[in-house]
C-alpha cells in the first residue's frame, strides 16, 4: 500500500523540525523527523498496527514514533498520514 502525507502532517513535521533545530541542532531535528517519516512505510505495510481513535474521527488510527504520535487513516489504496503530535499533548483537542 502507498502512503500520502496530508498538508497538515507536513506542517506538523515542519514545526517539529523547527522546534528541535532551535532547541538542539539541525542534525538532531533531521534525525528525529527522519525517524518519524520512516514509520510511514511501516504503517503502509501494516495499516492495522496502530490503535483505533474513533473518538477523534471515524477510521483514524494512532501509532507511536518515539515521543510523537502519528495519526492516519486507511482508504482503499492509500494510507493517509493526517497529523503528528507530541504524546504529551491533549490529543482529542
Amino acid at each position: 500500500m502507498r502512503f500520502r502525507i496530508a498538508r497538515t502532517a507536513e506542517q506538523d513535521l515542519d514545526q517539529i523540525f523547527a522546534y528541535w533545530a532551535g532547541r538542539a541542532s539541525l542534525v538532531v531535528a533531521e534525525r528525529l523527523v527522519d525517524a518519524i517519516v520512516d514509520r510511514f512505510a511501516l504503517l503502509a505495510e501494516f495499516p492495522q498496527a496502530g490503535r483505533a481513535c474513533n473518538q477523534i474521527a471515524g477510521g483514524v488510527r494512532c501509532f507511536p514514533a518515539g515521543d510523537y504520535l502519528i495519526y492516519y487513516r486507511k482508504s482503499r489504496q492509500t494510507l493517509e498520514i493526517l497529523h503528528i503530535f507530541h504524546g504529551a499533548r491533549n490529543q482529542p483537542r
